[in-house]
């Protein structure tokens, strides 16, 4: 077994995209140790991931992470730094923030009183990435956010959405939205409260870009966002209309490789271009690609794009952060970026 060189964290790794994200890892040539986050390990969701993990040959460790739960986002954060710290694990080469939520039943809230996508696709999301910023590899260290064109008003695909051409509302009400779905309209609703939460994601990788450029000792880390496209058949449908769920999931899985054979960049993407993708975020070093040391880059499978006019406003991205610190009671100061 090759010595690791880093460590390499996928949060999410029991869905589709996960489990390729891993697929595409323990096939590469990557000298790095592996920790892939469940929401249980007791999942039978979690023996597929093994059986992807174990021909591999490549250290790995199985790590519980509940998004739903701000203390589940700190104990794993302490327990990864004090092993990057005692030597058990070497520094974060690689973050992969894949884990989200998407549901079309409802408005739901988490045990800490937040909206169930605001806090799991963006603020679990927000801490986690500020708590273990101490552990990335200062010099070569990427941070990945998984992204999605529903975050952007102007894109084509997002018509049935009706999303509105400004998203930003104060941050409370972001966490704690007081209007309830109405009766018929909780489809459409969810699919917006999971635009707006990639949203905030997106504004997320362009704040902390700059601080963390404004930090010598922090300056060479690379904060980018992936859109892996329309992955029609990942576990991230779990909660959303029987029709989405079961007959049109099966109706994409046939659908797909052939939509993606005459555009490999287009609309529907299978979870291993997707995770190739990902992957290459991760590692590309060449002038050709990203760059040695990319920085705040909206990546749509394999070309870069220019992310939505809302999500490059800075005040609304400083406003963002200010308000989400305040969220999950953070003091910077006893953070990486002091």
């Amino acid at each position: 077994m090759t010595e690791t060189q880093g460590t390499f964290i996928v949060t999410g790794a029991t869905g589709g995209l996960g489990r390729a994200i891993a697929q595409q890892f323990v096939q590469s040539y990557h000298p790095y140790t592996g920790v892939f986050t469940v929401r249980s390990a007791h999942s039978p969701n979690v023996e597929p991931l093994l059986d992807v993990l174990r021909p591999g040959g490549k250290q790995y460790a199985i790590r519980e992470l509940e998004l739903g739960s701000l203390l589940s986002v700190r104990k794993l954060a302490a327990d990864i730094n004090g092993q990057v710290v005692s030597g058990a694990l070497k520094p974060i080469r690689v973050l992969i923030l894949n884990a989200g939520h998407q549901s079309q039943l409802g408005q739901k809230f988490t045990k800490d009183g937040y909206e169930v996508t605001f806090q799991v696709n963006y603020l679990a999301n927000f801490l986690l990435v500020l708590l273990l910023l101490e552990s990335i590899d200062k010099e070569n260290g990427r941070i990945i956010f998984i992204s999605s064109w529903t975050h952007d008003p102007a894109s084509p695909y997002n018509r049935g959405l009706k999303l509105k051409k400004t998203m930003w509302r104060p941050v409370p009400d972001l966490a704690r939205p007081g209007q309830t779905d109405r009766k018929g309209r909780d489809s459409q609703a969810g699919m917006r409260r999971y635009a707006e939460s990639k949203l905030w994601l997106m504004m997320f990788m362009y704040e902390l870009q700059r601080r963390i450029n404004a930090k010598q000792d922090l300056s060479n880390i690379s904060v980018l966002s992936v859109d892996p496209g329309g992955i029609f058949t990942t576990d991230i449908m779990r909660e959303n209309l029987w029709i989405f769920r079961v007959p049109l999931r099966k109706a994409f899985q046939v659908l797909t490789p052939c939509v993606q054979h005459l555009f490999p960049n287009g609309y529907l993407r299978t979870a291993d271009k997707s995770a190739c993708d990902i992957l290459n975020a991760c590692f590309a070093e060449g002038e050709s690609t990203f760059g040695k040391s990319p920085k705040a880059l909206y990546i749509n499978g394999s070309a870069i794009k220019q992310s939505s006019l809302e999500s490059r406003d800075q005040t609304k991205q400083h406003s963002l952060w200010e308000g989400s610190l305040k969220l999950v009671d953070l003091d910077l100061s006893k953070t990486a970026l002091v």
